[in-house]
C-alpha cells in the first residue's frame, strides 16, 4: 500500500514549500500557536507576491529567487510604500529567517545562499515608550460601561480582569470556565507558545464573574459553552472583539476624562498599566515576571522605567540632598540670608 509522503512536494515550487512550512512544519515540529502561523502567513504570501513581480512579467517564484538582494528589497520595499516601521520589518523578517532555515532543512536552498541570507540583520529601532493609564482614568473607562444591560455587564468584568490579572487579549478571550477557580481566587490562561499559567483574581473580580455566570450570560452556540465570554453573535469572545471594546469605551470614556483623548488605549495598555501599578506597589519584579508569563526579565524591567511616580519620588530625595548641600554651602561661607529667588526656589521643592 503507498503511503502518503508527509513531505512530499516539489523543492523547486516555492509555494508548495511555503504550503508545507505553516501548514505542516510549524504546527507539527515547532509547535508554535495559530496566531503565529497566522502571522508567518501573512509576511510570507506578502514575500511571493513581492517575488512574482520581480522582472519584466510575473512568474512563478522558486527557491532560486531567495536571494539577499531580494530580501532586502522586500524589506525596504515595507518601509517606503506601505509605510511600516522597523518593528513589523522585524516581525517579517523573522518569518522570513524561519522559513529559510525549513528550506534549508528539506534541501530547498544550498549552504552558501542559506548562510548569505542569515546575515541579514534586524534594524535597530528607537524603544517604544508604550501607554499605561492612571488610576483616575481606569475609573472612567469603568464608569463608561453600562453594566445595567447583560452584555455590558459582561464588559465590566472583561475590562476588571484585563486591570487585575495583566493578560493578553488573546488569554482573557480564551479564558474557560474549567479554568477559573473562584474559590481559591484565581484564573488559569494560556499565554504566547501555548504556556499555561495561573493568575491572581481580586475577591472583587471572583465575585463580578459569579454574578456574571449566574445571571449575564449569554447562552453560547455549540462549540462555544466551554468559554467564559460569549458574544452577542452567542459565539467565544476573539482578541479582535475585546480590542474593539476597549477602544469603544475607551472614545466614551474620553469625554468626562481629557487625558484619555491624547491616548492610544488598548488591552495591552491595560497589561502595562497592571506592571506600572505592581511597580508602584513594591511587587517584586520576578513575581511580576511569573504573572504576566515574560520570558525575559528584560520585559518585566520596562515598567520599572515606566514609572513616572517613582522617577518624581526619586527626584524628590535627590532634590532633598541638595537643598541639604546647599545650606551647608551657604553656612560654611557665613550666608544667612539668602537671595530671595534662590529661597523660592528652595521653598518650591517642599511643595
Amino acid at each position: 500500500m503507498n503511503r502518503r509522503r508527509e513531505y512530499a512536494f516539489v523543492r523547486s515550487d516555492l509555494k508548495a514549500v511555503v504550503k508545507c512550512f505553516l501548514t505542516r512544519y510549524l504546527p507539527q515540529h515547532r509547535g508554535v500557536s495559530a496566531h503565529t502561523v497566522s502571522s508567518y502567513g501573512h509576511a510570507l504570501r506578502r514575500l511571493l507576491a513581492f517575488l512574482s513581480g520581480r522582472g519584466r512579467r510575473k512568474r512563478r517564484p522558486t527557491p532560486r529567487d531567495l536571494t539577499a538582494e531580494n530580501i532586502l528589497a522586500y524589506l525596504a520595499g515595507l518601509e517606503r510604500k506601505r509605510g511600516n516601521g522597523p518593528s513589523t520589518r522585524n516581525a517579517r523578517l523573522a518569518a522570513v529567517r524561519s522559513f529559510m532555515h525549513f528550506a534549508f532543512l528539506m534541501g530547498c536552498l544550498g549552504k552558501r545562499q542559506h548562510e548569505r541570507l542569515f546575515h541579514i540583520a534586524f534594524k535597530r529601532s528607537p524603544p517604544k515608550i508604550p501607554t499605561y493609564l492612571d488610576p483616575h482614568e481606569i475609573e472612567a473607562m469603568y464608569k463608561a460601561v453600562d453594566y445595567r444591560t447583560p452584555d455590558g455587564f459582561r464588559d465590566l468584568v472583561i475590562l476588571k480582569l484585563l486591570y487585575n490579572t495583566g493578560a493578553r487579549a488573546s488569554e482573557v478571550a480564551s479564558i474557560r470556565i474549567s479554568g477559573l477557580e473562584l474559590d481559591e481566587l484565581h484564573v488559569s490562561v494560556t499565554g504566547k507558545g501555548g504556556k499555561p499559567r495561573l493568575c491572581c483574581l481580586w475577591e472583587t473580580t471572583a465575585a463580578l464573574i459569579r454574578i456574571y455566570l449566574d445571571s449575564e450570560r449569554r447562552v453560547p452556540e455549540r462549540g462555544s459553552e466551554g468559554h467564559l465570554f460569549i458574544s452577542q453573535r452567542r459565539r467565544h469572545f476573539t482578541r479582535f472583539g475585546i480590542h474593539d471594546m476597549v477602544r469603544r469605551y475607551a472614545r466614551k470614556a474620553a469625554k468626562s476624562c481629557p487625558s484619555l483623548a491624547g491616548k492610544t488605549v488598548t488591552p495591552h495598555a491595560f497589561r502595562h498599566t497592571t506592571g506600572v501599578h505592581l511597580i508602584q506597589a513594591g511587587v517584586d519584579r520576578n513575581t511580576i515576571r511569573e504573572m504576566f508569563g515574560h520570558e525575559h526579565m528584560s520585559s518585566t524591567d520596562i515598567y520599572a522605567r515606566l514609572s513616572l511616580t517613582m522617577k518624581r519620588d526619586a527626584l524628590a530625595r535627590l532634590q532633598q540632598c541638595d537643598r541639604k548641600l546647599f545650606n551647608d554651602a551657604a553656612a560654611s561661607r557665613g550666608v544667612s540670608d539668602v537671595d530671595p529667588g534662590i529661597r523660592t526656589w528652595l521653598d518650591s521643592l517642599d511643595e
